[in-house]
């Protein structure tokens, strides 16, 4: 009976070890799913903050693009070509008179 015993003390022995290692592995897969948790977490927050920003860009891009337009319909106008006749290449009507300051 005694090697019965012993016998069953060093499977129990083994038992303990394969219970520890699964443990262990248990554990491991535990922290790395903790970490992988707040990386996504901080990746997250940051493509939200990205995003954020992005939404105010377009917002101000869509702004400019009505106000061109807008002067792109100005720009069709006869005032915008008589006022561009006028200031950069000095055209008058014809009996207007021009006053100068003078230099």
């Amino acid at each position: 009976m005694a090697k019965k015993v012993v016998a069953f003390r060093k499977v129990k022995k083994k038992g303990r070890l394969g219970l520890f290692m699964v443990l262990l592995t248990l554990g491991v897969f535990v922290s790395m799913f903790v970490y992988n948790g707040r990386e996504l977490r901080r990746q997250k927050e940051e493509l939200t903050e990205e995003t954020q920003e992005l939404e105010k860009e377009l917002e101000a891009e869509k702004e400019r693009s009505e106000e061109l337009k807008s002067f792109e319909t100005y720009t069709h106008t006869k005032r915008y070509a008589e006022e561009v006749a006028k200031e950069k290449l000095g055209y008058v009507y014809e009996g207007e008179i021009i006053f100068q300051k003078d230099q």
